[in-house]
């Protein structure tokens, strides 16, 4: 740092090295991750036209559903392509706050798709505060909320002004601080698996599903082909190849996202 007269040309030097070197280190883990948020896309884009029509079929009998699952969907690959680019460059600490909002994204949506009382969707439509706790996982009953408040209370740790918040160093040199590297990339591709069950369980449905199949079939020659089954093929040979580096926190998450959900009244 002493070495150079501008802080901006330092950290960009260290930020370009430790990209370079993060990615050799662990480029099946990024690889992984850059190849869900394609899939995810490529999947989206057969039925986005539907789901952004003035004809779009209502969900529940509300129509802000549809917006909310399609801007948590859309908003939450900015913020996992944003993550993922910041971990790989050793910047772990900024990446953090993002893993949070992505995982708020997650549970309201699913919450707000599963639900019979559509409190907390009037809430995001005006723009109110939603109370996380008592609105979301507190009504939670099947499975058991403990590992969302788990790897909640740890992103909002990481996230807050705390002693455990952001980062003092870019030295991936550091076991510590590679160590963090590590972890970020693997629950940017677990969250990254949540996502694509949020986007293939909850804002695809039957309806949309036969939609994309009937205009993509020969008939209509100028759209592209359904390669649907094939991407989510392609997607759960990934979601099993990731068992090999995902620390059970991270497995339990996605197994509890994935499940069932019984809410209480």
């Amino acid at each position: 740092m002493y070495r150079t007269n501008s802080a901006i040309e330092f950290l960009d030097k260290k930020v370009k090295e430790n990209t370079i070197e993060i990615t050799k280190r662990i480029a099946n883990q990024i690889a992984s991750a850059e190849k869900l948020i394609d899939i995810q896309c490529n999947i989206a884009s057969h039925f986005i036209g539907w789901w952004s029509s003035n004809t779009s079929f209502a969900r529940k009998g509300h129509e802000e559903l549809n917006a909310l699952l399609l801007s948590s969907f859309h908003k939450n690959i900015f913020s996992l392509f944003s993550a993922l680019r910041l971990s790989s460059c050793g910047l772990y600490g900024a990446a953090r706050p993002l893993m949070r909002n992505i995982f708020e994204w997650l549970m309201i949506s699913k919450f707000s798709s599963i639900s019979d009382n559509p409190s907390v969707m009037k809430k995001w439509k005006n723009e109110e505060t939603i109370y996380f706790s008592n609105s979301i996982l507190k009504k939670i009953k099947v499975p058991s909320p403990e590992e969302f408040y788990i790897f909640w209370s740890i992103v909002c740790e990481y996230s807050h002004a705390t002693r455990s918040s952001l980062q003092i160093s870019l030295d991936i040199d550091d076991k510590e601080n590679f160590e963090e590297i590590n972890v970020n990339i693997a629950i940017i591709n677990a969250l990254l698996e949540c996502n694509y069950h949020l986007l293939n369980t909850h804002l695809i449905t039957t309806e949309y599903e036969y939609m994309g199949k009937f205009y993509s079939s020969p008939h209509f020659s100028k759209l592209p082909k359904y390669k649907v089954p094939e991407l989510r093929k392609a997607a759960h040979t990934i979601f099993k190849s990731n068992r090999k580096f995902l620390g059970s926190g991270s497995v339990k998450l996605i197994s509890a996202y994935k499940r069932k959900w019984v809410l209480s009244s």
